[in-house]
Formats: C-alpha cells, structure tokens, sequence
C-alpha cells in the first residue's frame, strides 16, 4: 500500500483580512502614538525628575519596538512559501517578540536598580509636570489601544491591544504618584511606583515569553487533548494503531499534526475516504489546521512505534 497524505488548511489566520493593508496602517498608527508617548514621558521625567515617567517611558518604547516587530512579521508574513522557507514566514513573528521580551527582562532589572536608588538617595520630583505628562500619556494609551480594537481576531495584535490596556493602567498609577507628591510632598512615592512598574513588566514578561518559547520549542498547544485525539483516532473503524504521532504550532495561530496511522483495511478507495472524514475530524474537534498522514497496513508494519527512538 502506498501512502495517503491528508493536509488540511484553516484560512482563518492566513486569509485575505489578515493581509489587508488596513492591519499595517493600523500597526503604524499605534506605533506612532507609542513613540509620541515616549518622547513625552522621557522629557517630562527629565524635566520633573519623576523616575516613575522614565520608567514608563522605557516600557512605553519596548511596546513601541514591540509594535515595530508586529508590523515587519506583518509585512515578512505577506510572502509566500518558497523553496527554501516551504513552511512560510510566519514564525519571524514569534523570533521577533523573544528579542523584544528578553530586551524587556533587562529594562526590568534596570529599573529596579534605579528604583533602590532613588529611594536611598531622594531628590525633588515636580508634581505637577508629572501629572501633565502622565495624563497626556494616558489619552495616547487610549487613543492606541481605540485604533487597534478592530483586529483583535488576530492574536498577536491583540496581544499588543493588551499592552496598550496594561500601560494605560500604569500611566494611572503615575497620575496617582502625581497627585501624591502634590497634595502630601510624599516624594518616596515615584521610586515605589517605579519598581511597582517594573514588577509588572517581570510578569508580563515571564507570561508572554513561555508562549514564544513554546512556539519555537514546537509544543502542542497549551492544554491540548493528546489521549483524547489518540484515544478518538483509534476508535475509527480499521484502525488498529496510531504511532509516530507529532503536535506542533507553525506559528500562533496555527496548530499541526503528522502521524502513521496502521490500518487493516487493504482497499485504497476505502482508506481515502477514512483520511477525509479524520482530517475533517481533527479540524472540527481538535482546531488542527493541517494535518499530514501516512496510512500503512498494520500488517506490514515492522519500524519502530515509539514517537522519539533513542540516539
């Protein structure tokens, strides 16, 4: 018997919206406000003295830089396959956003050494151009975070409308260092704000940086039914063992799957019809997108059945 290749494609992901132009003007326009933040911030921290604007600042441009590798995988993934990137470019995307968040951990540890600084070392902190700034910046995160609404179908774009939401939440707590510093002189207020700040960042780090990993590790998706698909997988009728089974995500978005499967039905016709009602299965049940299968009568099958052999 020969071998059936059974290959499934979602067009969720990969369709003619995500390659819309509208995703990049989009992305830019965030990215300008991103950087319009910034600048605003890193003058009115200078200005002011408050460490709690640098801070900001400096996670308000690792999202910008993170906004700018978002738009380039955008771009990068309009290409098509070739013969040399035969799965695509998507994963640039996934390399992209590792640099952006190890860059991250460093900014962190950074601002947690100035925080400590600062709170043994105190200066004057000028409230009210403090505040100015920080609710300047506030409208910016807004306003970014108001552009991208519409393209939350796909995953990295919202994970960047995340950003957005999340540094407007840090722009309040500067906002209330402000009024702090104001109202009650509380001066120590800045540098704790600061490594609240940078807190925040470890975490949001440490969350997102597993998820890129993971992709570059070629993990199944997070709580995928592996004994379920095997279990539903020898339940059909004829199969008598399913080996070399591999779950993978290409990119984000997508999710993959390879696997020999040992049947005793000898009829081609018959095993074609069985390949087309389990791809259609493992789409419907599973969310694979594509699935590549390789059909061999249980019989004749004397290779190894273990999904990893030993070197």
């Amino acid at each position: 018997m020969g071998h059936a290749h059974g290959h499934a494609h979602s067009h969720g992901s990969d369709g003619a919206e995500d390659r819309s132009p509208r995703r990049g003007r989009r992305l830019l326009i965030a990215l300008a406000l991103n950087l319009g933040i910034t600048v605003a911030e890193v003058a009115g921290g200078m200005i002011s003295g408050s460490l709690a604007l640098l801070a900001d600042a400096a996670h308000n441009f690792s999202d910008a830089a993170s906004v700018l590798v978002s738009y380039i995988a955008w771009r990068i993934s309009r290409r098509e396959a070739d013969r040399r990137r035969t799965f695509g470019y998507a994963r640039a995307e996934t390399v992209g956003a590792l640099i952006n968040l190890t860059t991250l951990f460093v900014i962190g540890l950074y601002l947690v050494y100035e925080a400590a600084n600062r709170l043994l070392n105190p200066v004057e902190v000028a409230g009210t151009t403090m505040l100015v700034v920080g609710i300047i910046a506030l409208v910016e995160d807004i306003a970014a975070a108001w552009v991208l609404r519409k393209e939350l179908g796909s995953l990295n774009v919202k994970s960047t409308y995340l950003h957005m939401i999340a540094d407007a939440l840090a722009t309040v707590g500067v906002i209330v260092g402000a009024i702090a510093i104001m109202t009650w002189g509380i001066t120590w207020i800045d540098p704790v704000i600061t490594a609240l700040i940078a807190v925040y960042i470890f975490w949001h780090a440490y969350k997102e940086i597993k998820e890129a990993i993971a992709v570059l590790m070629d993990s199944a998706p997070r709580d995928f039914d592996y004994d379920g698909l095997v279990a539903d997988l020898k339940a059909r009728p004829s199969v008598e063992d399913v080996h070399h089974l591999h779950v993978w995500q290409p990119d984000e978005n997508r999710t993959a799957l390879e696997a020999h499967i040992s049947v005793s039905e000898q009829d081609l016709a018959a095993v074609t019809d069985l390949k087309e009602r389990i791809k259609a299965r493992l789409k419907e049940r599973f969310g694979i997108d594509h699935a590549t299968l390789e059909f061999e009568l249980a019989s004749h099958v004397h290779h190894s059945r273990d999904l990893l052999q030993d070197r």
